[in-house]
C-alpha cells in the first residue's frame, strides 16, 4: 500500500494525479539516461586509462618539488620500480647526481615559464647500465602541477657521442691536412701548433708562443681577437671569428678561426681547440663582388621601371627603387605574387604571369590597379622566366612600367580629336549661315529704303509697323553675324606667327563671344582695362586661348550673381600684367598645388578634361612670361598674367573701360 505524500493538513486532488505521474515518468527516463551515460563513463574512463597505462612513453605528474604525484606503467619500467615506491618520492633520487642541478633549473623554468619545457638526464640504474631520458614538460591550467612525458633516448645518446667522436676526429684530420690547428690550455698557456699553421703565421718551429702569435694579428683586429679568447675560456662556448694579419714586411692577410673548448664535468675548460684557415682569396673575391653587388643593385634602382624578382613559391625576393614607390605593398620581401596579380585566390596559373613564367614561359600582359593615392594606374607587365643551372628550376623577372600618364594622353587625344573634329564642323556650318544671314540683312535694307522712298507718307495704318520690324531684323542680323565672326576669329588655326597684338582687344573679343552663353548672362563683369596699353608681340590665337581658358575657369567658380574682374596694365618697363579674379569659391592648398597638372581637374566626370589651366600655362611659357595664382578657399581666386614687352614701354595709369 502506497504512502499518501499530500503535506499534512492537505486534501489529495485527483486532478493533479495525471500530471505527477507523467513527472514520475520523466524522472524515471532521466535516471535511465544518467546510468547509461555512467556506464559509457566508466567504459571511456576504462580505455583512456588502457591507452595511459599502455603508451609507450613514460607519463609522470609532478608536484613545484618535483614530487611524482603519480606515473603510468611505462614511467614504471623506465625508473625500475614500483609504483608504491615511486609516489610521493623526489623524482631527482632516480636522476645521476652531475644532472640534478639540470632537473632543478628545467622544473623551475616549467612553473614559471607556461610553456612546454625540454631536458635531457641520465637516470641512475640498477646494473649501473647507462639510460638517458627526454623529459617534455607543462604546467596544469591550476599551476600547482605539471604533466610530463619521459621518452628513452638511450640509443640515440649514444648513437650521437659516437657520431660526434667521429665527426671531430674526421674534422681534426681535415683540418690538420688542409688547414692548421692548434690547442691552448689555459692553465699552464701552453700552445701546440700544426706546420700549416705555422706556415700561414709564417713562424718557426720554435716560436711557438702565446705571444708570438698575438703579435702577427693585426692592430686594429688585436683587442677583438684576444677578447674572443678571453670568453671562450670564462664561459667555455664555441666561437668563430674573422680577423686579419699582419707581417712584418707590410703585408696583410685575412685568417678564419673556429675555436672549440674541452670543458670538465665542473665547466672548467681545460683546453681550446682551434683550426684557422688563411682565406685572404676569399675576402679579396668577396670585396669585388659586394663592389659588384652594388654596381648592379645601383643599375637596378636606377631604371625607370619597377623591377620585382620572385622565387620559385612565387614570392618577392628582390625590388629596385621605383617598385617600392609604385607599389609599396606588394612589393615587398615575401609578398605573394597573388596581392598584385589575383587577390582574392591563392593561386591563378591561367592568367597570373609571375606563376606562367615560373613555368617557363615569357609573358608581356597589361595591369590595372588602384594605388594607395586612389588614382587609377595603367601598367604594361613583361615577366621572363630566370633559369637557376643548379636548381633546374625558374624564378619570375617581372618589369612594371607606368603607362598611366601615356594612357590618359590618348585618351584624352581622342576626345581632344572629337573636340577638334566638332570645332571645324561648327566652323563651317558657322560659314555656311554667314552666307544667308547676309542676304537676310541685305533684302531687310533694301525692302527698308524702298518702303521709306515709295511708301513713306501712305495713308494705310497697316504699313506703320513695317519699319520698325524691318530695323529690328536688320539689326538682330547683323548681331549674329558679329557673334559667328567672333566664334571663327576665336577658331581660327593658329600658324605659329607672333604678330603685334593688343591684349586688350583680344580680351574684348573672348568676353563678346562669352556673353551669348546661357550660363555667363547672369555674371556681372567690370572691366578695368588700360587705355593705350602696349602692344606685345605674340601669337593671336593662342592669347585667345589663354584668355577664353582663364575666363571660363573664372565664371565656372561663381554661383549665379558672381562677380569677375578683368584688368590690364603696364607692370614695369619690360612688362605687361593681364589679371582675371573672381569671388568664387577659391581653391584649397592641396589643389593649388596640383592646378597646372595635364589632366587634373576638379569638375565632375564628363564636364572637364583638366587641360584648359596646363594649356595655358604652356601658351604663356612660349611666350616666354609668367602666370601666378593667388586663392583662398571660400573668397575667390585671382590669376595674374605677365608677358614682356618686345621693347621698353613707360607706364601709363590705369583707366577704367567700364
Amino acid at each position: 500500500m502506497k504512502k499518501d505524500r499530500t503535506p499534512a493538513g492537505e486534501k489529495s486532488n485527483p486532478d493533479h494525479l495525471p500530471e505527477l505521474r507523467a513527472k514520475e515518468i520523466e524522472l524515471q527516463n532521466t535516471i535511465l539516461q544518467l546510468r547509461e551515460s555512467q556506464k559509457k563513463l566508466e567504459a571511456s574512463h576504462n580505455t583512456y586509462a588502457f591507452l595511459y597505462d599502455s603508451a609507450p612513453v613514460g607519463y609522470v605528474t609532478f608536484d613545484r618539488g618535483g614530487v611524482i604525484r603519480s606515473i603510468n606503467q611505462t614511467g614504471e619500467a623506465l625508473l625500475e620500480h614500483h609504483f608504491d615506491d615511486l609516489v610521493q618520492q623526489q623524482f631527482e633520487r632516480f636522476i645521476a647526481v652531475e644532472d640534478r642541478s639540470v632537473f632543478s633549473d628545467f622544473l623551475r623554468d616549467v612553473f614559471t615559464g607556461h610553456h612546454k619545457e625540454t631536458c635531457r638526464v641520465q637516470l641512475i640504474h640498477p646494473d649501473q647500465r647507462q639510460l638517458y631520458v627526454r623529459i617534455e614538460a607543462k604546467v596544469t591550467e591550476q599551476g600547482n602541477e605539471c604533466l610530463a612525458v619521459l621518452v628513452d633516448i638511450t640509443e640515440k645518446k649514444q648513437a650521437e657521442q659516437a657520431l660526434a667522436q667521429s665527426e671531430y676526429n674526421l674534422a681534426k684530420a681535415q683540418a690538420m691536412t688542409h688547414v692548421g690547428s692548434w690547442s691552448f690550455e689555459p692553465a699552464t698557456s701552453k700552445v701546440v701548433a700544426s706546420s700549416e699553421l705555422l706556415r700561414i703565421l709564417r713562424l718557426s718551429a720554435d716560436q711557438v708562443t702565446q705571444e708570438n702569435f698575438a703579435s702577427v694579428v693585426h692592430p686594429d683586429d688585436h683587442n677583438t681577437v684576444i677578447g674572443h679568447l678571453q670568453r671562450g675560456i670564462e664561459f667555455g662556448r664555441n666561437y668563430e671569428i674573422e680577423h686579419r694579419l699582419r707581417f712584418e714586411t707590410g703585408e696583410e692577410r685575412w685568417v678564419y678561426s673556429i675555436v672549440e673548448p674541452q670543458i670538465n664535468h665542473f665547466g672548467r675548460v681545460l683546453k681550446l681547440y682551434g683550426t684557422t684557415q688563411d682565406i685572404t682569396a676569399r675576402k679579396r673575391a668577396e670585396v669585388e663582388l659586394r663592389d659588384k653587388t652594388n654596381e648592379l643593385q645601383a643599375i637596378f634602382d636606377s631604371i625607370g621601371d619597377a623591377i620585382l624578382v620572385y622565387d620559385q613559391n612565387s614570392r618577392v625576393q628582390h625590388h629596385n627603387f621605383v617598385s617600392r614607390r609604385l607599389i609599396p605593398i606588394a612589393s615587398q620581401i615575401g609578398r605573394h605574387c597573388a596581392e598584385l596579380f589575383h587577390r582574392g585566390s591563392v593561386t591563378d596559373p591561367v592568367n597570373c604571369p609571375v606563376e606562367r613564367a615560373i613555368r617557363g614561359k615569357r609573358i608581356d600582359s597589361s595591369l590595372t590597379m588602384t594605388l594607395l593615392d586612389k588614382n587609377l594606374r595603367y601598367l604594361d607587365v613583361t615577366t621572363t622566366p630566370i633559369i637557376d643551372a643548379h636548381e633546374g628550376r625558374h624564378r619570375a623577372l617581372v618589369f612594371l612600367r607606368d603607362i598611366s600618364e601615356k594612357r590618359m594622353q590618348e585618351l584624352h587625344l581622342v576626345q581632344t580629336e572629337k573636340l577638334s573634329s566638332i570645332g571645324v564642323l561648327a566652323t563651317g556650318i558657322a560659314h555656311e549661315i554667314n552666307n544667308p544671314l547676309s542676304s537676310i540683312a541685305g533684302f531687310a535694307e533694301a525692302l527698308e529704303r524702298r518702303f521709306r522712298d515709295e511708301l513713306s507718307g501712305a495713308e494705310d495704318p497697316r504699313l506703320d509697323i513695317f519699319p520698325p520690324y524691318l530695323k529690328i531684323i536688320s539689326t538682330e542680323v547683323y548681331r549674329c553675324k558679329d557673334i559667328i565672326n567672333h566664334l571663327l576669329s576665336f577658331g581660327r588655326k593658329s600658324e605659329g606667327i607672333s604678330l603685334y597684338v593688343d591684349i586688350n582687344q583680344i580680351l574684348l573679343e573672348v568676353m563678346e563671344l562669352l556673353k551669348y552663353h546661357a550660363l555667363y548672362r547672369h555674371t556681372r563683369v567690370e572691366k578695368k582695362l588700360q587705355v593705350d596699353l602696349p602692344r606685345i608681340k605674340a601669337d593671336p590665337s593662342g592669347l585667345r586661348q589663354v584668355c577664353m581658358n582663364l575666363l571660363i575657369n573664372a565664371y565656372q567658380s561663381l554661383e549665379e550673381g558672381g562677380k569677375v574682374e578683368v584688368s590690364t596694365r603696364t607692370a614695369s618697363e619690360e612688362t605687361i600684367e593681364m589679371v582675371i579674379s573672381d569671388n568664387g569659391c577659391g581653391m584649397s592648398e592641396d589643389i593649388i598645388d596640383r592646378i597646372w597638372e595635364p589632366f587634373y581637374t576638379t569638375k565632375e566626370v564628363g564636364s572637364g578634361t583638366g587641360l584648359g589651366l596646363a594649356i595655358t600655362y604652356n601658351i604663356i611659357k612660349k611666350h616666354g612670361g609668367n602666370i601666378f595664382l593667388n586663392s583662398r578657399l571660400g573668397e575667390g581666386s585671382e590669376f595674374i598674367v605677365r608677358l614682356p614687352l618686345p621693347y621698353r614701354q613707360t607706364n601709363r595709369p590705369s583707366i577704367s573701360c567700364d
